[in-house]
């Protein structure tokens, strides 16, 4: 996969660890909330974990802890 050199790869990693602990915290919430103000588009791999991350919080599959 190519990195898109204008983006730290904070996203794709906060968006593993969320995925795969079932947890979120307050510092990749803040990763999240950056990718989503941010003047770069979305890269389609991106915006798939963010829907997967988002589909999760609603329905109750992950904690959100500090």
């Amino acid at each position: 996969m190519m990195l898109n050199p204008s983006r730290p790869t904070t996203l794709e990693q906060a968006a593993r660890r969320i995925l795969s602990s079932g947890k979120i915290t307050t510092a990749d919430r803040t990763c999240l909330l950056q990718v989503a103000l941010t003047d770069h588009p979305i890269l389609p791999q991106d915006s798939v974990q963010v829907r997967q991350i988002l589909d999760r919080l609603q329905m109750g599959l992950l904690r959100i802890v500090d």
